[in-house]
């Protein structure tokens, strides 16, 4: 990422956009890691779990309508949180490096990419691309698109590290895609029975082909949210405890 240029800056006594000033690498973000999962929507790869502490406060389901609070997802969740399971940040890295080589992995199942007010913390994430060159790891962030936020997200993208952008509506994920040219997805109301659509502009919405053929397509087969540069929006219907919370928020 931008590493070299901070001392750079640093030097002429300018003030340096908030992407490139010196922030602190919090070691303390705790990750708990399944190096081949048992969800039989991600089938058999490697997922991660971040601490809360990740989520943005400005995502629409951080109080209401997050699957990840709930049944034993919920209980893994609250442990990795309260620091009783998984690793810090640089391990998790090192664990990263270990992985085999064009692996496709998950990264929080629930949790996001770390920060410090709202702004993602490029540091880590740039461990992060760095520690996957040569592997498939794909994320989701709701993290509020400011221009801090924005250059990171495009830099993983180009470095191979996919972020996916967390939408609520499949014309906010058309924008996000079409002004910023870095993948997008949208929840969508449960009631959704279409495998894809279009937006009004004409861009191709996929739903889930995990939610469409159940027990058949998972993550491990599918890949498509791994794929930074494809043209389409993927959408996930809400399901889940808190199913109705979020069709109240999408619809």
């Amino acid at each position: 990422m931008t590493v070299g240029k901070v001392a750079q800056g640093a030097s002429t006594g300018c003030p340096q956009p908030l992407y490139l000033r010196s922030q602190p690498h919090h070691t303390t973000m705790q990750v708990a890691i399944t190096t081949a999962s048992g969800n039989s929507n991600t089938g058999p790869i490697p997922t991660t779990v971040t601490e809360r502490a990740s989520c943005s406060t400005a995502c629409p389901f951080y109080d209401t309508g997050c699957y990840g609070k709930y049944h034993l997802q919920g209980v893994h969740w609250r442990k990795v949180s309260n620091h009783e399971r998984g690793v810090s940040w640089d391990e998790f890295i090192s664990k990263v490096r270990k992985f085999a080589p064009n692996s496709l992995w998950r990264h929080n199942v629930t949790g996001d990419l770390p920060h410090l007010l709202g702004d993602i913390n490029p540091r880590m994430v740039d461990a992060l691309v760095r520690a996957n060159k040569g592997r498939k790891g794909f994320t989701y962030t709701h993290h509020v698109l400011n221009d801090h936020n924005l250059k990171v997200i495009q830099d993983a993208n180009a470095n191979g590290f996919t972020v996916n952008v967390s939408t609520e509506s499949v014309e906010v994920a058309d924008q996000v895609m079409s002004e910023h040219n870095i993948p997008a997805v949208a929840v969508i109301p449960s009631t959704e029975s279409r495998r894809f659509f279009h937006t009004e502009s004409g861009r191709k919405v996929v739903v889930c082909p995990a939610k469409i053929h159940k027990g058949k397509v998972n993550c491990s087969t599918c890949g498509l949210c791994q794929q930074s540069d494809r043209e389409f929006i993927i959408a996930f219907p809400a399901h889940g405890t808190a199913k109705k919370a979020v069709d109240a928020i999408v619809s």
